[in-house]
């Protein structure tokens, strides 16, 4: 019986091919689908016998092609893989699109692909749908639409737009990063390892072609989010895609996979440093009888006056607005009382001197906290101090009063236990006093650890300076540190990246992370009225800025993660270039702060990542039905996400008002809102501790929903607070404003 439905099925598709190819041959050479701005036409041509590709051209280097647009991979085994393509055999116009058909045989199955093609100002958009036609046990497929450069092009000749992951060249990628030297020719990327499902490419003429999923779900299985063995799987409930690039024949090939395959590299899941993989880890739905698959791909065309930051800059605001995240409101104010008080129950004080465990478990575990307090990055005591005594200004808590002490004791600890000058470590041992660092296994000290709480210290100086009182002994000990680093500034601007503790012998001399100390020495020049810290804070942004950050090259900001591109490099050069601005009146400075903007909010997750149907949320650390808008990727070489860039609230604000810009305030809303999707506040615990508690990561990739550890470190909520007071500081109104739903 199955013999002969399998006979009538082919017999079937013999009769659609003779009838599609006599429409064929009664149709003309060409159809145009639509032009696109600047005389660029997109056109359904004959480029074999009796058969349609599409074709954009006079579009300069982004003129593209593909013979055969219809095309599918059939799965049999890892060693089996069926590569299939055609041309359209019948074409339709309809309202302003057009209808293309092909059928792809193999053996007793066939796949019919229909796609509806239409343009709309500069961008072409395809909706597809793919008919399976009868049923092969144990065997997968997906299929693909992909572009050819008219004009050969290789990856020397290009840059790469991948928000979160590839910025222009493998330059400050690790070797082993998905987009890496070691990708070689091919890079596909699971969409749920994007901020957006988003892929771009820009040419050496301006031109650039943005392949975007306008439409996109993300739906996927336990089985495969947890699967850290890389196996190859089959299933229907895959709703995800891959987007990427492969040089075939000394040309590039870009564009969509359903569902999404990724390769040549992949990264095993829950795995950071390493677990990057040279595997492919193949995503296929079933080859079975009435299987239906649905997606949509759009392709954005750019102008040839775009400079490489502009481009993408254009392209991710064409992706918010065709994605538009939803702001996931918050209680503001709930989630600032829970922070400071959570923040005033972690103060412990021994032996005359009070500090924050670096790292406490956020569930309850039998792991005991860390007993380092430490400065900056993941420590940022002095910041938990700052805004400690900020809280208690505003006279809301009957804590007030202790949290007041807590921050002046934080502090005292601080100037009491460690020299700066050279610095002795970066804090202290709680239970001993002795000097520690933030890395002991690299045995460094670094810049970025004292730009960051520094610069929070004399933040503190300065409020508590207007309200009258005067903490000259913390200037001083916060001054230290300027007078031993200054000399140490190149002539081209530039700091040294890293120490060693005690001695102050250079062990990394690379400028890139120079930024950092910005902030802080423009504020020490503020309270000193000495000149010479803000001619170094000027000097370094320059460097900065003339060291790569023009051409949208931000690395070196994670501590962890030495000089390779990520998102805190972007976000503390925003705050730099914007105190610039703020000391010198100089618009170059708020033009840089845009650019810097405009790279970090890339890494934002602007789409929502369903958690697995088949999870149970006792397993998961993302919870299900929480909105993933808003979350960040942290680094290029891994997918782990985080809330950091709710410190940078108040910067988008700033630039919204500065630039009368309104993309900037949504970005801030966002920020301001939905970072706390996952922070336990009254009424609303979780599995966590208690209100305030919030644990630092997770991953929206595989593992997704799942973290390295569910540890709560300091600077999880001194973000969260930066971007509240921050916001509150710079205009009371505005605040009031976004921190309400609309």
């Amino acid at each position: 019986m199955c013999a002969k439905i399998n006979s009538l099925l082919f017999r079937g598709m013999l009769l659609f091919l003779a009838v599609s190819t006599a429409n064929a041959q009664q149709q003309p050479a060409q159809v145009i689908i639509g032009k696109l701005p600047g005389g660029a036409i997109v056109s359904l041509n004959k480029l074999n016998t009796n058969k349609w590709g599409i074709v954009v051209e006079k579009a300069g280097l982004s003129s593209v092609y593909q013979e055969n647009p219809a095309q599918v991979e059939v799965y049999r085994g890892a060693n089996e893989i069926s590569h299939l393509s055609d041309g359209y055999k019948a074409i339709s116009r309809n309202h302003g699109s057009v209808s293309a058909t092909a059928v792809i045989i193999s053996g007793d199955v066939s796949f019919t692909v229909t796609d509806l093609w239409k343009t709309d100002k500069n961008v072409l958009s395809l909706s597809r749908t793919v008919n399976v036609a009868g049923t092969r046990a144990g065997n997968g497929f997906l299929s693909a639409i992909t572009l050819n450069n008219q004009q050969k092009q290789t990856r020397a000749d290009v840059n790469y737009f991948v928000p979160g992951m590839i910025y222009g060249t493998t330059d400050n990628l690790t070797e082993v990063a998905i987009g890496g030297k070691k990708s070689g020719l091919v890079t596909w990327i699971r969409e749920d390892r994007l901020p957006a499902p988003l892929f771009g490419i820009q040419y050496k003429d301006g031109t650039s072609v943005s392949v975007l999923n306008p439409s996109p779900d993300g739906a996927t299985t336990r089985e495969d989010s947890r699967d850290l063995e890389v196996k190859d799987l089959i299933d229907g409930k895959f709703k995800f895609g891959s987007l990427g690039v492969q040089e075939v024949n000394n040309n590039i090939e870009y564009g969509y996979m359903w569902p999404g395959t990724e390769g040549a590299y992949t990264y095993k899941g829950k795995t950071y440093p390493g677990g990057q993989l040279n595997k492919w880890r193949r995503r296929y739905n079933p080859v079975e009888d009435g299987y239906v698959q649905r997606y949509e791909v759009a392709f954005r065309f750019g102008s040839k006056e775009e400079q490489f930051p502009e481009y993408y800059r254009n392209a991710w605001r064409w992706a918010w607005a065709t994605l538009k995240p939803q702001v996931n409101y918050q209680d503001i104010e709930a989630a600032r009382r829970s922070l400071i008080d959570m923040l005033g129950e972690r103060v412990e004080t021994h032996n005359g001197l009070s500090g924050i465990p670096k790292a406490t478990p956020a569930v309850n575990s039998p792991a005991p906290p860390n007993r380092a307090s430490t400065m900056g990055f993941t420590g940022k005591a002095l910041e938990s101090a700052n805004f400690l005594i900020q809280d208690a200004a505003r006279h809301t808590s009957p804590l007030d009063s202790l949290h007041r002490q807590q921050g002046y004791n934080l502090i005292n600890s601080f100037v009491k236990t460690l020299k700066l000058s050279p610095p002795t470590g970066e804090g202290f041992n709680m239970d001993t006093g002795q000097p520690v660092i933030n890395r002991p296994q690299d045995g460094r000290i670094y810049l970025r650890i004292f730009g960051d709480d520094l610069k929070s210290l004399l933040r503190a100086v300065k409020r508590e300076r207007a309200d009258g009182v005067k903490h000259d002994d913390w200037t001083a000990w916060a001054k230290s540190f300027g007078d031993w680093l200054l000399p140490q500034q190149s002539a081209f601007g530039g700091f040294p990246r890293a120490w060693e503790a005690g001695t102050g012998r250079t062990i990394d001399a690379s400028p890139e992370s120079s930024y950092t100390v910005i902030p802080y020495l423009l504020l020490l020049s503020d309270l000193t009225a000495d000149a010479k810290y803000k001619n170094a804070a000027i000097s370094a942004g320059e460097f900065c800025w003339k060291n790569g950050q023009y051409k949208a090259l931000f690395v070196g900001g994670t501590v962890d993660n030495p000089n390779v591109i990520d998102k805190e490099a972007g976000t503390l050069s925003l705050e730099a270039y914007l105190e610039l601005f703020n000391y010198t009146g100089n618009r170059e400075w708020l033009d840089r702060a845009k650019v810097a903007a405009d790279y970090a909010e890339t890494w934002m997750y602007i789409w929502n990542i369903p958690m697995p149907e088949d999870e149970s949320d006792n397993d998961l650390q993302w919870k299900k039905g929480v909105s993933t808008v808003g979350l960040q990727l942290i680094s290029t070489g891994h997918s782990l996400v985080d809330a950091y860039m709710c410190f940078d609230v108040d910067e988008y604000a700033k630039l919204s008002v500065l630039c009368k810009d309104k993309h900037y305030e949504d970005v801030a809303r966002i920020l301001l809102h939905n970072t706390k999707g996952m922070l336990a506040i009254p009424g609303r615990t979780y599995d966590l501790l208690g209100p305030g508690w919030q644990q630092e990561h997770w991953s929206l990739a595989p593992i997704r929903g799942v973290g390295m550890h569910r540890a709560w470190l300091p600077w999880v909520s001194t973000s969260h607070l930066n971007g509240i007071f921050g916001l509150e500081e710079f205009d009371k109104k505005l605040y009031e404003r976004l921190s309400k739903s609309e």
